[in-house]
């Protein structure tokens, strides 16, 4: 049987709920060796994560953020600013390796090479280090404290600028 296709495209109100559930969920779920299921780490991480700071993002300027779909179902987020770190990238743990994730951030990837952006950054947490080092991501820097328990390292990756024929 065929996957379906995953498609990305900017994120609107219609999307609140169902964004917010994938970035919680995928937190929770997916991100245990990050918060080691500590309480308090888990309430630090998600306390941002709400329908109404959600649409706070949305109605930032400089912030492109996208939603992943597959059958028209939301299953993953993503949010690059406009200096070119990516601040989310998140699968539905449902979702989790059907090409959600690359979907994200391929756009996103493409969105900075039309802001002329030469390189994107993000802080990859240790579940997430593998997946961006698969799409070239190199360490930048020292590990440094996340939310609560977590611990977060710079990572950037040089664009490379794509030619038209």
């Amino acid at each position: 049987m065929a996957m379906a296709k995953v498609t990305t495209r900017p994120a609107g109100d219609a999307d609140v709920d169902a964004a917010v559930e994938v970035l919680r969920r995928s937190i929770t779920e997916l991100c245990v060796a990050d918060h080691q299921n500590d309480p308090e780490t888990l309430a630090e991480w998600l306390a941002n994560k709400t329908p109404e700071q959600f649409r706070r993002w949305l109605a930032k300027p400089g912030l492109r953020t996208l939603v992943a779909e597959r059958e028209g179902r939301v299953c993953g987020v993503g949010m690059l600013s406009a200096d070119g770190v990516l601040h989310l990238c998140y699968v539905h743990p449902d979702h989790l390796r059907r090409g959600v994730g690359r979907a994200l951030l391929v756009a996103l990837e493409n969105h900075a090479r039309g802001l002329g952006l030469e390189r994107v950054t993000l802080d990859a947490t240790t579940t997430a280090v593998k997946f961006y080092e698969a799409f070239n991501y190199r360490c930048a820097g020292a590990s440094k404290r996340g939310f609560g328990v977590t611990a977060c390292r710079a990572y950037a990756k040089a664009l490379e600028r794509r030619h038209r024929r």
